[in-house]
């Protein structure tokens, strides 16, 4: 694994580790008066304060910008890297205890991003992804995982009800996680076959769709045109059967 992407792992993994305890131990935390909101608010935050610390002991000159607590720019910055941690994607889940949010933290060089570490904190499960060099899930290399549509399985996130019924008709199965990252993680990893999200952060877009490309899946917006990351929108599956996907978007 190449040293960078150790660090981002090693600062996902130390979020992840924040947000695993308190959602293991809320009801304890919260017995004194504490709120589950004013609780959940300080893990997230702390949660990326690990992550920021770990990310600039390893690296001075980058800039370090968080989702949840903002930028911290280097003094000696290098010009060019700039790390990106979201410790809450998925964050209803999170707030719910419900097993399906992520810590997305990567790093972008010169604006485009470079490499990615995702973690789940209650499975512990870790995925990597590095610009040309593939995705890692666990200690293993993966990739999007061909199936001919009628078999194929969707993972999709969408309040559009028209989405849904259009993917509902031509897939196999859908599966809903409350988490959009979620789903091109588990792309990725062969669990399902296409991925499919709209309204995601950029944050989340961005990583997704690094991991996306990684895997050897091809990508688009939900209409399977060039993805635009103001949009939002990201649809990916491994290259046959994206070709198939296409007709679908007209």
């Amino acid at each position: 694994m190449q040293p960078i992407v150790t660090i981002a792992l090693r600062a996902a993994q130390s979020a992840a580790d924040k947000l695993n305890y308190t959602v293991n131990n809320i009801s304890q935390l919260t017995a004194e008066g504490a709120t589950r909101k004013d609780v959940f608010d300080k893990a997230i935050e702390d949660a990326a304060w690990r992550a920021r610390k770990v990310i600039r002991t390893a690296h001075t000159r980058h800039h370090i910008d968080s989702v949840q607590i903002g930028m911290e720019e280097s003094r000696e910055w290098d010009g060019q890297s700039r790390w990106l941690i979201d410790v809450a994607a998925g964050e209803v889940n999170l707030r719910n205890g419900y097993p399906s949010f992520l810590v997305n933290i990567a790093l972008y060089t010169k604006d485009k991003i470079d490499c990615v570490a995702i973690v789940n904190p209650m499975t512990e499960e870790a995925m990597t992804a590095s610009k040309g060099r593939g995705v890692q899930f666990g200690d293993r290399r993966v990739r999007a995982e061909y199936a001919p549509l009628s078999n194929a399985v969707c993972a999709i996130e969408t309040s559009s009800v028209e989405l849904l019924s259009k993917w509902q008709e031509v897939s196999a199965g859908l599966r809903m996680t409350g988490c959009a990252l979620q789903s091109f993680v588990d792309l990725a990893a062969g669990r399902v076959n296409i991925a499919l999200a709209d309204k995601m952060s950029p944050a989340d877009l961005s990583s997704a769709l690094l991991i996306a490309q990684e895997s050897g899946a091809l990508t688009g917006d939900v209409n399977g045109k060039p993805v635009k990351q103001d949009r939002g929108e990201l649809l990916a599956a491994a290259p046959k059967l994206f070709k198939q996907l296409m007709p679908l978007g007209r």
